[in-house]
């Protein structure tokens, strides 16, 4: 099912483009001479960096081949762990796999497998890490082996927020073992869990010279939205009636289990094998419902879910275990006629679908392409709603940055893809560009993760030389696509000179122009301690939408000569 909905995500494309540059010489930044951190997950960044690296298939082709062996060696994994376990609190007998079925019953799973992203990453880890818990739990004094603890503590290097699930993993270890630990195996078992996410993120501050991901800035990830989160949960839960599964799993498979290895070891080793994971699954799906989930359907919540079905992936066949044979019924319904708006990407705009000939379907965007009249040759162009017949080249563009090939869109997936790394990409979304991202929020809206659309006279500041006219940038007044709210009212003519040239203004203040355009300088050793000393102060930096309020914000009160001189000027 999962090779049947092969597709790439427009977001797949993103990692894609990132991978491009490493392979390019260019380091992981998603455009050329601009350290920025684009992607989530620095782990699946390596992986598709390597294959291709190793192998002469495209890379779209890899993204995808490998997100789904992933997600079937996770499968895997997790029913040999689960196999082990439950044997022993009934040795002998024969299992079904009612676990991995409710796992593999899904649709979402089915299309999520591939998608171009790291969900096939995530299965595989979470798998792995069931299969280190249940070999640690074969003995009451048996300790993790340093390799077993530096898998179990790469959760925030699969995904950010897997971060929790590494958390309650390495915990459970320490205080199941607290009393026959000394403080040195303490140490040791923390330091190796950690190694390699602060060697990362070391790696991070000195490079990008921030604290997280410029995504997860974009996206303001710390930032609470509780209704939005619940209505993401109902929407995965509900259409699937998965308070059948959830209730057969508990009463049938959890209960009985936990009563089996809580009477039989004095130490619980099997048992919070059984519950570990689920445990830290249930705290990763809480976080994603406070921070208001995603727009992709369910794409956030798959790993809690996995994490649920991969302890009980088997079950023994025998009486107490009965209820959970309810699933069975429950799976042929689930996976015969059950199906939310928007679970997979035959029905979903954002999806491309990978054909057998090696072609992306839907991709119109590059230079080959069929539909790149848009293309008049070097220069710079703007497309805010993702259709290349939209694109509008910019005659008054100035490409003083070195490139001589300026895209400016908030379709950055697919664009950056087929157009390769001699192009820089202005994301008007924020995920890839430095300033867009650390725009401050006054509301959420309800797109969510893409809450930051660029202002058209930030747009206009970055692109246009000084001293363009009203008329030249009203071809930046374009329309913007449903669903991005203006963080600013639009305006045009005179003001939208006069705004513009606030922006200038406010970027040349010495925060804004280092948050800008420190990751465009050459990276020294010295360099590299400075971004790890201002990364804490560049993380926190937010800057007002409108560039008055910023000037002022950054750069204190006045006016500034550029503005003086518009509105004193000629109508």
């Amino acid at each position: 099912m999962a090779w049947s909905h092969r597709n790439t995500f427009v977001d797949g494309y993103i990692y894609l483009h990132v991978v491009q540059n490493i392979l390019a010489g260019h380091g992981p930044v998603f455009n050329q001479g601009q350290r920025v951190e684009a992607f989530t997950s620095p782990l699946w960044t390596f992986v598709v960096s390597a294959a291709g690296f190793l192998t002469p298939f495209p890379l779209e082709w890899l993204a995808v081949v490998l997100g789904i062996l992933l997600t079937l060696a996770g499968t895997s994994i997790a029913i040999l762990g689960s196999s082990r376990l439950v044997h022993r609190a009934s040795p002998g007998s024969f299992l079904l796999p009612i676990g991995a079925v409710v796992f593999v019953a899904i649709p979402p799973i089915w299309s999520l497998s591939s998608t171009g992203l790291e969900t096939g990453l995530t299965f595989f880890w979470l798998g792995t890490c069931l299969m280190l818990l249940v070999r640690w739990a074969d003995g009451p004094y048996r300790p993790m082996t340093r390799y077993g603890l530096v898998i179990l503590g790469l959760g925030p290097l699969v995904r950010p927020e897997l971060a929790i699930d590494s958390l309650v993993l390495v915990g459970v270890l320490l205080c199941v073992d607290w009393s026959t630990q000394s403080w040195r195996d303490r140490l040791r078992v923390i330091g190796w869990a950690v190694a390699v996410p602060i060697a990362y993120q070391i790696f991070r501050m000195g490079y990008y010279g921030v604290l997280v991901s410029n995504v997860a800035t974009a996206k303001e990830a710390t930032d609470p939205r509780v209704g939005r989160g619940i209505q993401y949960f109902a929407d995965f839960v509900g259409p699937y009636w998965m308070f059948i599964p959830a209730a057969a799993l508990f009463l049938g498979a959890y209960y009985p289990l936990a009563l089996v290895f809580r009477r039989t070891l004095k130490d619980n080793r099997e048992l919070w094998a059984l519950l570990a994971l689920p445990t830290a699954g249930a705290l990763n799906a809480v976080y994603v419902i406070v921070m208001g989930g995603d727009y992709v359907h369910g794409r956030l919540l798959v790993a809690p879910f996995f994490a649920a079905c991969a302890p009980i992936a088997v079950i023994p066949m025998a009486r107490r275990y009965v209820i959970a044979l309810l699933v069975l019924p429950w799976a042929l319904i689930c996976s015969l006629s059950l199906r939310s708006a928007d679970d997979g990407p035959w029905n979903s705009s954002p999806f491309t679908s990978v054909n057998l000939s090696g072609q992306i379907a839907e991709i119109d965007w590059g230079l080959r392409g069929s539909d790149h009249n848009w293309y008049q040759g070097p220069g710079t162009y703007v497309n805010f709603g993702g259709v290349p017949a939209q694109t509008q080249h910019l005659s008054l563009a100035s490409t003083s940055d070195g490139h001589s090939f300026v895209l400016a869109t908030s379709w950055i997936g697919t664009a950056s893809f087929e157009l390769g790394t001699n192009v820089r990409i202005l994301d008007l979304l924020g995920l890839a560009d430095p300033l867009t991202a650390h725009l401050a929020l006054s509301k959420r809206g309800e797109f969510a993760g893409h809450e930051k659309p660029l202002p058209v006279p930030w747009i206009a500041a970055l692109l246009s030389p000084d001293g363009s006219s009203a008329q030249q940038l009203a071809a930046l007044q374009h329309e913007r696509p449903t669903g991005f709210t203006p963080l600013i009212p639009s305006v045009s003519g005179r003001q939208l000179q006069i705004e513009t040239a606030w922006a200038r203004a406010a970027l040349t203040c010495p925060a804004i122009h280092d948050l800008e355009y420190s990751t465009s300088r050459p990276l020294t050793f010295g360099s590299f301690i400075s971004n790890v000393y201002h990364s804490f102060a560049r993380t926190e930096i937010r800057i007002p939408p409108q560039p008055e309020t910023a000037y002022h914000r950054f750069c204190g009160p006045g006016i500034p000569p550029q503005v003086r001189q518009i509105v004193n000027g000629p109508a």
